[in-house]
């Protein structure tokens, strides 16, 4: 029997808990009408999640991604594309305690991926489009 794949598909809230149940899954995040913050859960070696904005247009909202607590921490980073095209770059956190990345006001073609390798930190991976840089913070 073939496997079938089910994407995730949120709705517009304002916190949503990605469940490790979905994890190897796609996120799609619609255009929001407040911000979201996603809490990813308890790390665990193999676990990744996919956010990808599914709107038409740059949303109005950010999104928060958090980890919960500093102790659990985001490593890697992202590409930043400025959405008239005049800055490339990559962000990332201080990779010690920044637990919490926040997406300003995505555009289509923001991709963000999550994965856990080593049962202790969040790698991060993909491109935002935006007007504003993400910026990492603790909790």
């Amino acid at each position: 029997m073939p496997v079938t794949y089910v994407p995730v598909v949120v709705t517009d809230v304002t916190a949503y808990t990605v469940k490790a149940d979905n994890a190897g899954l796609v996120h799609y995040v619609p255009d929001l009408t407040a911000t979201c913050t996603f809490t990813l859960p308890t790390p665990k070696a193999g676990l990744w999640f996919e956010f990808v904005y599914a709107g038409d247009a740059a949303d109005a909202a950010n999104w928060v991604i958090t980890t919960g607590s500093n102790t659990y921490f985001f490593k890697g980073g992202l590409t930043f594309h400025d959405q008239d095209g005049d800055v490339v770059a990559p962000i990332d956190g201080n990779g010690s305690t920044n637990s919490k990345l926040t997406v300003n006001t995505p555009e289509p073609g923001t991709r963000i991926r999550v994965e856990c390798a080593n049962g202790t930190n969040w790698f991060l991976n993909g491109s935002v489009l935006s007007a504003t840089v993400p910026a990492f913070a603790d909790q």
